[in-house]
């Protein structure tokens, strides 16, 4: 299953005002010093980059892949501890527990326009004993 999602046109005011403010704070900066206004502007779109741009999501019989717009992730389902459900999104975690470590290492998947599909597709594959 493949699939691809992007939720800044899921919620065009959300990304219209993220838009704005790095605008704006690049605008602000740049008026001080154009080298560092066009980098930290940069910085702000990377850090924002999963909710502003495309991302790709493929789950296979041997794990899931998100291809994000600066980094792919990947997990086989043997790594996968634990799931936690969202309405627009899951993420899938190597630790069985809640850890601080868990937003440097889970994988969000976003749905998209595919939920069911996607829950249902997770849950097929997840070994027995996994937390949800």
């Amino acid at each position: 299953m493949q699939w691809k999602s992007c939720p800044a046109k899921m919620y065009p005011k959300k990304a219209f005002l993220g838009w704005f403010i790095i605008a704006l704070v690049g605008f602000f900066i740049s008026t001080t010093s154009i080298v560092l206004g066009i980098g930290l502007t940069a910085i702000l779109i990377a850090t924002q980059a999963t909710f502003l741009f495309t991302s790709s999501f493929a789950i296979t019989c041997e794990g899931v892949v998100a291809n994000y717009p600066i980094r792919k992730k990947q997990y086989a389902w043997e790594q996968v501890r634990r799931v936690k459900f969202f309405k627009d999104a899951c993420l899938l975690f190597s630790r069985k527990k809640a850890s601080n470590l868990d937003g440097w290492s889970g994988i969000t998947l976003f749905y998209g326009e595919n939920r069911d599909a996607v829950v249902s597709a997770i849950k097929s594959h997840l070994l027995e004993g996994t937390a949800t």
